[in-house]
Parts: structure tokens; sequence; C-alpha cells
């Protein structure tokens, strides 16, 4: 690794951030999206994950030293503004970008251009949504692998890296299960891209599972890294590579507690009631 290598970690969150195009398919209007987006039943929905799941993890990081985008729409309903604010009010590492409808890539890359990289010579971008979770090394481990994949090739160009061992949690009127698993490409949640300050792109730039195709990728699966929920609100069918087996709810519990810091009787009440 060159001794220059200073590393920045930015990570970035859409937070009902209204599009133009076709990401949220079957909307023939920005207004049409928006009356979905911002539906009260499920932003009373969404905050429960956010706050129970996505939230904790990322204040209670062992390594402190990142940055983390909350990308909302410019109109967000003003009740629901106030109770975001008021969870992320004296959070170091966040920045609130607040964008009008428009492309979904366009408007996150003006998101992250909003972060000066003064002082750094690559970014490391990362991916989360704000229903699931990173465990509480993420940030930690993040630093470390982008620092040993950054000395690999010759040329300093964009690596890829991806954790993707995990665990997944199901919400359905039935109950919740757990279940333990090690995807074969890419998952969304804490992807990452390491690159020069000076590349253009970030880890949004590029359907997530086709990483290796477009840059050098280490996927790592040396520990559970991800904890992904599903339920009614998922924005598209859930799509999953690799293995997967259940998890026993006394083991579940365990894992929970160790890897990401929380308490299993209040995940399992999350979603009661919803």
């Amino acid at each position: 690794m060159s001794p220059e290598f200073r590393n920045q970690i930015v990570g970035l969150i859409r937070f009902s951030f209204v599009t133009t195009g076709d990401f949220y398919p079957g909307f023939d209007t920005v207004a049409e999206m928006k009356a979905f987006l911002f539906d009260e039943a499920r932003l009373e929905r969404r905050f429960r994950l956010f706050e129970g799941i996505c939230l904790p993890v990322l204040k209670a990081q062992t390594d402190p030293d990142f940055t983390c985008i909350f990308l909302l729409a410019q109109d967000f309903p003003k009740k629901w503004r106030r109770r975001l604010d008021k969870l992320l009010d004296g959070l170091p590492f966040v920045r609130i970008v607040e964008k009008p409808p428009m492309n979904h890539y366009q408007g996150i890359r003006e998101a992250f251009a909003e972060v000066s990289n003064a002082g750094f010579t690559h970014r490391t971008s990362f991916r989360l949504d704000d229903d699931d979770a990173v465990n509480l090394n993420f940030i930690a481990t993040l630093r470390a692998l982008a620092a040993k994949v950054h000395a690999i090739p010759e040329k300093d160009e964009p690596i890829g890296i991806s954790f993707n061992r995990g665990l997944y949690l199901t919400y359905s009127k039935q109950g919740t299960s757990y279940q333990r698993a090690v995807e074969r490409t890419p998952l969304s949640i804490g992807t990452a891209l390491l690159a020069p300050v000076s590349f253009a792109g970030n880890i949004y730039a590029y359907n997530h599972r086709a990483l290796g195709q477009v840059h050098n990728t280490w996927m790592d699966q040396q520990d559970i890294v991800y904890l992904r929920t599903l339920h009614r609100d998922n924005k598209s069918n859930p799509h999953f590579s690799g293995s997967m087996e259940p998890v026993e709810r006394e083991r579940a519990a365990v894992l929970l507690r160790q890897k990401f810091g929380f308490d299993f009787d209040r995940i399992e009440r999350l979603m009661v009631g919803t």
C-alpha cells in the first residue's frame, strides 16, 4: 500500500427519495410515486425498522470515522422529517441531502458530491438500505479490507468489496424466521467501491449483483456482516444467490446480540401488528 493512501469512507441511504425514470417501475407520474412513498402506514413501518435495526448499529460502530448520507425527497412530509431530524440530531456521521425528483443515479451522484473529499486520496463508497443492518465492526472491517485490496493491482483503479456472509430475517403473518446465508454474488448491504477521489462514479453506478463484471471485486466471507430484513415493503422480490440454512431461534438470539448488539425480543416485536 502506498504511504500516501488516505481513505475516506462514505455511505448512502435512500430515504424515500422520489425518482424519475424506471427505478420504481409501475408509476406513471411523480405524484403517484409520492403517494406510494409518503403513505402514512408505509412510513410508520419503515421508521420502525430504521429506528430498530439500521440506525442503532450505525451509532454503535467500533470505528466512528465515516460519513453516511441520507438522501431525502425535497418535499418529504414535514411530520416525518421532524421525526427523522430528531433521530439523527447530533450524530457526527450524518449528512442529510435533499433533492427534487430526478433520475435515480443522478441524485445519488449529486449527493456524494456534496461531501468534500479534501485531504483524501481515495474514497470508499458503500450502500445500505434503511431496513437492513451491518454489524458493529463493519466500518473497521471495511477500512482494513480497503487498505489491503488497494495494494493488489498494479494500476490504481476502482475495486469492489462485498460481504457475502450474513443473516436473513423474514417478517410475515406466520411470525419471524431466521436464515444464515452465504451469497454467491454481492448483496446490496454494505457493498462498497474503493476508488481514487478523481473517479466520478460510486457504488450505486451498477447493479450490485453485477459488480464483478465491471470492477475487480473482493467478496469477503470471514464473518457475519449483514442482517437483511424481508417484509411486505421490500422494493422488489428479494433475490438470493448462494446457500441458505435455517437458524434456530436460540442461536439467532445469540448472533443478533454478538454481531449487531440487538435484543432478540425487541427485534421480534418490531413488525407485530403491522
